[in-house]
């Protein structure tokens, strides 16, 4: 029975580090969710490596399926903003390239027009 309670335990610690995950993606607060992350990593680990002689008792199964249900909940919360952020650095990423392109544009634009402007060495002086 020992190993039923460890990963009813176990569950319960990734339940409350998705509910973490969440709170920190909403804030977008992205190194805090990265650190959750390995923590829930760890946990999930910890679970394929248990036993699996330990049987949960009816009441125990609910509970751990509502558990579950939550995780997922939590996690769906968590990818679509993770899915926003993507878009959002998508654009910005987009719009620098765009930036960089006038500016090589304008430099070899400016290049151009300096080397017109410029006196040729012949003609200083004279006047």
């Amino acid at each position: 029975m020992k190993h039923a309670s460890d990963r009813l335990g176990i569950y319960e610690d990734m339940l409350e580090c998705s509910r973490a995950m969440r709170e920190s993606a909403q804030q977008q607060e992205w190194d805090t969710l990265i650190q959750q992350r390995a923590r829930y990593v760890d946990d999930v680990e910890a679970l394929q490596r248990m036993p699996q002689d330990g049987r949960l008792n009816a009441q125990e199964r609910q509970y751990c399926a509502r558990m579950i249900e939550e995780i997922l909940e939590h996690d769906r919360a968590i990818r679509a903003q993770l899915d926003a952020r993507c878009e959002e650095l998508t654009q910005l990423m987009g719009s620098s390239r765009r930036q960089q392109a006038l500016v090589r544009a304008y430099n070899q634009g400016q290049g151009t027009l300096s080397q017109r402007t410029r006196p040729s060495r012949g003609s200083e002086g004279r006047t």
